[in-house]
């Protein structure tokens, strides 16, 4: 199976162990590599359209928090790629159509997106006949969009969704092709809970494109979509830190 992999310019460590088993499985060949290089929106930006929205306060905290915390060992993907002899395009126009006939010329079987591109639309959507993987880590029956983990705390549950979808038009509205569940432990914060979640699923993508591979093979459609969680605002991001602190 011909696999063409979508990627922002850096690969972190969940995203590096991800590709790793695929690159492994010499079943499948990864015949191209498409970077999604637009710049990103400053701090600035997204805190204000937030602060719009009530959620500037979260946005401070996670700010802040992340500031101490920069161990993540990402990669470029563009060498990361090229060592593999993986030809690589890095655009800041991903739909235009020159972008889109150097997709097609890779001939890719499905897509497979590890980072970058935000919410994609056609023609990208459609342009393998298999489509394009990603992952949700939620239960997109009763999660869909994000933080990682948080909404499942905040609202008590037992247990948390992880989910290897063919991406489809609308957020986390896509065909389920691996599912997993997560138990959530009496501990767990939402930094266990999301970490765990996401080094335990890194094997999902690889099963996913062998499923796909089978002729056989039927996904199960969702008839009955959840709601859309966003980012919380400060009242909310307090209240579990409260929950968490006093639990039994």
């Amino acid at each position: 199976m011909r696999i063409v992999v979508l990627c922002g310019p850096g690969l972190n460590l969940f995203q590096q162990k991800v590709v790793e088993p695929i690159i492994g499985d010499h079943s499948f060949d990864i015949v191209g590599a498409l970077i999604d290089n637009r710049p990103k929106p400053s701090f600035k930006k997204r805190f204000i359209k937030n602060l719009k929205r009530g959620r500037g306060g979260y946005m401070l905290v996670m700010f802040f928090k992340s500031r101490r915390h920069k161990n993540d060992p990402s990669v470029s993907a563009r060498l990361f790629f090229e060592r593999l002899g993986v030809p690589c395009i890095e655009t800041r126009e991903p739909y235009h159509e020159t972008t889109v006939m150097k997709l097609k010329a890779w001939q890719p079987e499905v897509m497979v997106m590890l980072g970058g591109f935000g919410i994609v639309k056609e023609p990208l959507l459609s342009l393998a006949p298999q489509g394009i993987l990603s992952y949700h880590h939620g239960n997109m029956r009763k999660y869909r969009g994000q933080p990682v983990g948080f909404w499942e705390l905040y609202n008590g549950e037992t247990e948390m969704g992880v989910t290897v979808q063919r991406l489809a038009a609308g957020i986390d509205k896509g065909t389920p092709i691996v599912e997993k569940v997560i138990p959530i432990e009496k501990n767990d914060d939402v930094n266990s809970l999301s970490n765990r979640a996401l080094m335990s699923s890194t094997s999902m993508m690889h099963e996913a494109v062998q499923l796909l591979a089978a002729p056989s093979f039927s996904p199960n459609v969702i008839r009955e979509f959840g709601p859309i969680y966003t980012l919380p605002n400060l009242r909310q991001y307090l209240r579990l830190k409260f929950k968490l602190l006093f639990r039994k």
